[in-house]
């Protein structure tokens, strides 16, 4: 069970991160951009394409970062900030319709083929528990950048203007918080979030522009699960979703009904990721989805 607690780790690490530009995405602008996955596809490829170039990973990382979220701010001045006053159900069909040219963009100038990254990858023995120098980087990796969102969103002035325009927006404008330029502010943090964990999820597997449909149903009900609008909440619900995937493949049903072992197919943990998500939007009220980016 250990081994199971491990890569359930190593699975949420992997969608938190996505799972929490999400979160404050909505928490500023209310509405879930589903376009936040090509980012992550497009991080990846990023990424992918700087080391082919010669650069190593980490300044790789660095720069898909930076390039991504300035690519979801041109977006935004493109696209969603002529949206302001529509509806969110409007922003979210808009935003999968960006979605949908992002991946035909995509794959147009990367191909449709798979990539693979070219890490040296050596496995790990912690007591019972195996896991792989990749593994440990990816952790690691979540953990420093959420310890840096967490400062950044707790202990700087920039991080309570944000939180402020999360909670009211138009007390906070009244107060002097410039808006647009804080959600310009959100909208690079979230873009340079996805695209760190586009590329760590990409390394973990194999880079491809149909990536995003493996990404998609486990990120949004991570967030959802976290309730929308929490950062800490996106990676709570993110290990919730994880650990819940990875034990219930991981028991053996048949022993216990039947006396032979039968374990469920690992391609129901999607549909564990679909009853969670279900069960969370019957039993959570509509009227508790507020809150401020946190």
């Amino acid at each position: 069970m250990l081994q199971v607690l491990a890569n359930s780790v190593i699975y949420a690490s992997e969608i938190a991160i996505i799972a929490v530009g999400v979160a404050l995405a909505y928490s500023i602008l209310r509405f879930a951009n589903f376009a936040h996955i090509q980012y992550a596809v497009a991080g990846g490829y990023i990424s992918y394409a700087l080391t082919q170039a010669g650069l190593s990973i980490v300044p790789a990382i660095a720069i898909s970062a930076a390039a991504t979220g300035l690519g979801a701010i041109l977006i935004d001045r493109l696209v969603f900030s002529r949206l302001r006053s529509t509806s969110p159900e409007g922003k979210m069909i808009v935003s999968w319709g960006v979605a949908l040219l992002l991946r035909s963009l995509i794959a147009a100038v990367f191909g449709g083929g798979a990539r693979v990254f070219d890490v040296e990858i050596e496995p790990v023995q912690i007591g019972d528990v195996i896991v792989t120098t990749l593994d440990i980087a990816v952790v690691a990796t979540t953990v420093v950048a959420m310890a840096v969102l967490h400062l950044l969103l707790q202990r700087t002035r920039l991080g309570t203007a944000l939180r402020a325009l999360a909670s009211n927006r138009d007390l906070a404008v009244t107060r002097g918080i410039p808006a647009e330029r804080m959600t310009a502010l959100m909208w690079f943090l979230s873009g340079a979030f996805a695209a760190i964990g586009g590329t760590l999820f990409a390394m973990e597997t194999r880079l491809q522009p149909s990536m995003d449909l493996v990404i998609l149903l486990p990120v949004f009900a991570a967030v959802t699960i976290g309730g929308l609008t929490s950062a800490r909440g996106a990676v709570i619900g993110a290990l919730v979703l994880s650990l819940a995937q990875n034990f219930a493949i991981a028991i053996d049903f048949g022993s216990w009904l039947t006396g032979t072992p039968w374990y469920l197919p690992t391609q129901f943990r999607d549909a564990i990721a679909v009853g969670a998500l279900v069960l969370v939007l019957i039993l959570r009220p509509r009227d508790r989805v507020v809150g401020g980016a946190r």
